[in-house]
């Protein structure tokens, strides 16, 4: 596979700090990043490395999806939950629906 060809007169560093996404059509691509996601990630980098080490491990084999809800025992896809996201491999596999129950009740004062 042939390297793709770049401007002699760039800097080195220019295809490293585009994050190699120079060849990225602007339809597939938020230049402004103002996406829900893109500001979510932004705001919250905790968060976010600790769901990348989840799913790094689950590919890895180091941690196993179950294949029911821990929380109803329904067969279902599982979301990873955090109670703390200081600790990224101690989680719980809830159904989107018991997860969604239970951030609905950390936003209204509740009791998790």
């Amino acid at each position: 596979m042939a390297l793709p060809e770049r401007d002699a007169a760039a800097p080195m560093g220019s295809i490293i700090e585009s994050g190699g996404k120079d060849n990225v059509s602007p339809s597939k691509s938020n230049l402004a990043g103002n996406s829900p996601q893109a500001r979510w990630r932004d705001a919250h980098p905790l968060e976010r490395w600790s769901h990348v080490a989840v799913a790094s491990a689950i590919r890895r084999g180091i941690l196993v999806r179950p294949t029911c809800c821990e929380n109803c025992g329904e067969e279902k896809l599982l979301d990873a939950h955090h109670e703390d996201h200081r600790r990224p491999l101690d989680v719980k596999f809830w159904c989107r629906a018991c997860h969604a129950r239970h951030h609905a009740r950390l936003r209204k004062g509740g009791a998790a």
